[in-house]
């Protein structure tokens, strides 16, 4: 069999850059486009809570006594908590007994901003009082999303005024909560 001897049709993959470039229409900045392309259609690195809010959170002046970046290694006893609230880990069930000012809330919120950054979905956070959800919502999740950069463009603006519900409802693509 002899090899082809007629040039490359409109058809054929491209055999050279120079081609790429003609075939892309030959405008500059290609290599950006075909870049990012491939960079978006990289999956997201697979993340427990823990990792996550390491990579990502950042806890407010509003909000916490040590504002800056989240550190599980502040309380390395709760890494095992966060990383079972993961959708990887095979936990059904999690029952977390603890004393007061342990971090459980904390963890709590590094799974709301996990949901909404990596594996959008319903999220219900449930407080004794309505009382008690407004305020949750004000002091723990607003400044959750305005200091996370991560999930600070996934989280619609708060209504202004939402009728006949207790408490202002937040909304993303795939996620709302009280």
């Amino acid at each position: 069999m002899s090899a082809p001897t007629s040039p490359s049709s409109p058809r054929s993959a491209p055999s050279s850059d120079k081609e790429a470039s003609t075939a892309l229409g030959g405008f500059d900045g290609w290599e950006d486009l075909l870049r990012n392309w491939g960079q978006g259609l990289t999956p997201d690195p697979v993340l427990t809570v823990s990792e996550w809010a390491d990579r990502h959170r950042v806890l407010s002046s509003r909000a916490a006594a040590e504002p800056g970046r989240y550190r599980t290694a502040r309380t390395p006893y709760m890494r095992a908590i966060m990383d079972a609230l993961s959708p990887a880990h095979p936990a059904q069930r999690i029952v977390f007994m603890k004393g007061v000012q342990v971090g459980a809330t904390e963890a709590g919120i590094n799974m709301i901003g996990f949901v909404i950054h990596q594996a959008p979905g319903p999220v219900l956070a449930v407080q004794p009082t309505v009382e008690l959800a407004k305020r949750a919502s004000r002091q723990r999740i607003d400044p959750l999303i305005e200091e996370c950069p991560a999930i600070r463009t996934k989280v619609k603006p708060r209504a202004r005024a939402i009728p006949a519900t207790p408490c202002c409802p937040r909304t993303s693509p795939a996620a709302s909560w009280c």
